[in-house]
């Protein structure tokens, strides 16, 4: 081989004395990894395989084909960089029997992840072993939507840990609950103090809200032992099952939805995590739709993985 000038891309061009071929110097580990990129750039930013294929002067077909050995990478989060003072956690379904357990801190650095097939307890003390092992042994605090197992697993895992519980969690669940315009005076009461919460911003407003509260549940008590009868069956109901659940909903909630108000710069929601990390997932989603479970479980592994990259760039 000799030298035989440059590529218009200044990169130096060599020619074979004996067939008189010429190319370049390629180095296999450095084209897989710009094959990567790209297929990074088509799973992540959602470019189309057309345009991409425009681009490197070939076809869609065997971008698609170049790509195949991708899916079955393993892709592990790269190890945690940031203080792990604040862990906020949710789960993101893919699609039916498939779920995506995700754990950020508080400046939203994905932590860890562990893919599984449902939210419960054993697959969140799963998720907060991860978390320890990333050296998140003690947060300060931990947000979260409450779900059944996961508070099973913080209490084993994290036991002096204090919980965030969501407020949007339980201001929506409660407002779905209620309907837009409630029929009763209790219930036209209760929809215009849980409308309040997003307003508490100090210690007497929650004790106010509390007592507020307190005052309502004495205010409709008999209203809400109220009984319905189905004279064919005598079968008995509550006939306020719905104000009954809200009602519950905030006394299980309440000893948990201000704890943003002790600890300082405590989110006092999920919309970090929820808005910032599995909005754009779901968004990709529907984008590739018609993916297999496990080019599913690819894609938010890789997305995760690069949101790791991009914090830690900055």
């Amino acid at each position: 081989m000799i030298r035989w000038g440059s590529t218009k891309q200044g990169k130096q061009r060599f020619r074979c004395a004996e067939c008189l071929h010429t190319g370049i110097k390629k180095r296999p580990d450095t084209e897989e990894k710009n094959r990567e990129i790209l297929f990074e750039r088509w799973l992540l930013k959602t470019e189309t395989l057309e345009r991409l294929a425009h681009a490197r002067h070939t076809k869609p077909s065997a971008l698609v084909k170049s790509f195949s050995n991708f899916w079955s990478k393993e892709i592990e989060p790269l190890p945690y960089q940031g203080n792990g003072r604040i862990l906020i956690v949710d789960g993101i379904i893919i699609e039916r029997g498939a779920c995506v357990l995700i754990a950020i801190d508080g400046e939203g650095i994905p932590i860890t992840w562990l893919s599984c097939r449902r939210e419960n307890f054993d697959s969140w003390i799963r998720l907060f072993e991860l978390a320890k092992r990333e050296g998140v042994r003690s947060p300060s605090v931990i947000i979260s939507d409450a779900q059944k197992g996961l508070l099973g697993a913080m209490k084993w895992e994290f036991p002096l840990t204090p919980h965030q519980r969501c407020l949007t969690h339980v201001v929506r669940l409660a407002q779905a609950w209620l309907t837009r315009n409630p029929k009763t005076i209790a219930g036209q009461d209760l929809r215009l103090l849980v409308g309040t919460l997003y307003g508490i911003k100090t210690r007497d407003d929650a004790l106010f809200f509390t007592k507020q509260f307190d005052a309502w549940k004495t205010k409709h008590h008999h209203f809400l032992k109220e009984m319905s009868l189905f004279p064919e069956t005598k079968r008995r109901w509550y006939t306020h099952r719905r104000l009954r659940g809200v009602r519950s909903l905030l006394i299980g909630a309440l000893p948990n939805i201000f704890t943003f108000l002790e600890i300082p710069d405590t989110p006092r929601t999920t919309n970090q995590l929820e808005g910032g990390v599995n909005s754009p997932i779901k968004a990709l989603l529907r984008h590739h739709r018609g993916m297999s479970t496990a080019h599913r479980q690819a894609l938010v592994f890789r997305f995760l993985r690069a949101r790791q990259k991009k914090k830690y760039q900055h």
